[in-house]
């Protein structure tokens, strides 16, 4: 059985640029023999499907499977239906419970045209290590200001290090403005024929505030049309969403509202408040979406990983807090009226 699953995770993984290697592999393949333990194994073969079509959605569907994987091992006894029949438009995870429902649909924080961009530039750097005989891995840190003219160049320097034999850190165009810096590494469990991307980062942190809450708010409009009822005591609506690249100030303005701040010249204190323009109280959702959970990862570089959750939650529906947490594993709640 187990050798069914590896073939399964090798097919899954083979268009990745990134994590198409021995130890992601090995992990997907645990993964997936979990899922079919726990009644999910059609959750295996969404993943497979959506692999063989285009390269870019596999991230979507990892996520997807981790966070099933997540749920199993936080509750191994509890029943997990993924895309389950009956419903027109069936929520990604349903989670029946004594008297609750829960109702999770799944969303990743997709990329914005800055992470497009670099994805593409990835994918150049990548094809082009391949034509280069040494059987190292690379790892990579790109500047913001990193551009398509730059891909040949820095290639060319890798080769150069690769040639020479040279394990140190490597800066492109200088050490003084890098914009791109590299170090080979050899592999250890297994055998490279060619220069390959081991992994990559970015050099700079990036202030994505305002494109970021807009991109939320895309996100949810998406994912909220999987509920054609209200919460209630019967039934909890949340939307879960991998947000590695956003913190929770992003997530906060877009559910809670943007925050106001305003001086009280009587008293000399700065006062802060909420606009009315958080997706929790629109009228079309203030009664449907519970609440809303950020995915982080637990292990970074990977594809495979568990997360990290955080609960933001619609205050007309804190009474479901202890619910959330015992039913999906909760590490942190956020509420309106805090200050992530």
């Amino acid at each position: 059985m187990t050798s069914s699953f590896r073939q399964m995770a090798e097919e899954a993984l083979h268009r990745t640029i990134l994590h198409n290697n021995e130890t992601e592999i090995q992990y997907l393949t645990k993964q997936m023999e979990l899922l079919d333990q726990h009644g999910m194994s059609n959750l295996n073969q969404t993943l497979l499907q959506n692999a063989r079509g285009s390269a870019r959605n596999i991230p979507d569907f990892i996520a997807e499977h981790n966070f099933g994987a997540d749920l199993i091992r936080h509750d191994p006894q509890g029943v997990h239906l993924y895309e389950p029949p009956g419903y027109d438009r069936p929520p990604d995870f349903v989670l029946p419970r004594n008297n609750t429902t829960f109702y999770l649909q799944m969303k990743r924080l997709n990329h914005g045209e800055f992470e497009n961009r670099r994805d593409h530039m990835l994918r150049r750097i990548q094809d082009q290590l391949r034509t280069i005989t040494f059987g190292k891995f690379v790892s990579l840190q790109l500047a913001e200001d990193f551009t398509e003219q730059d891909v040949n160049p820095l290639v060319r320097l890798i080769e150069t290090a690769a040639q020479a034999d040279d394990a140190s850190e490597h800066s492109y165009p200088t050490e003084i403005d890098p914009k791109a810096t590299f170090f080979l590494f050899e592999p250890r469990n297994t055998t490279l024929d060619h220069l390959t991307l081991g992994s990559s980062t970015d050099m700079d942190w990036r202030d994505l505030t305002g494109e970021a809450e807009t991109q939320i708010r895309s996100s949810l409009d998406k994912a909220i049309g999987a509920f054609t009822w209200n919460t209630d005591a019967q039934h909890v609506n949340l939307i879960v969403m991998e947000a590695d690249q956003y913190d929770d100030m992003d997530i906060s303005q877009a559910v809670f509202g943007e925050e106001i701040y305003s001086m009280d010249s009587d008293v000399a204190t700065l006062r802060t408040a909420r606009d009315t323009d958080g997706y929790f109280y629109q009228i079309q959702n203030a009664d449907k979406l519970c609440g809303v959970v950020a995915l982080r990862r637990t292990q970074r570089g990977t594809f495979i990983s568990g997360y990290r959750k955080t609960l933001f939650i619609n205050e007309r529906f804190e009474g479901y807090i202890d619910q959330i947490r015992q039913e999906i594993g909760i590490d942190e709640v956020v509420r309106v009226n805090d200050r992530p």
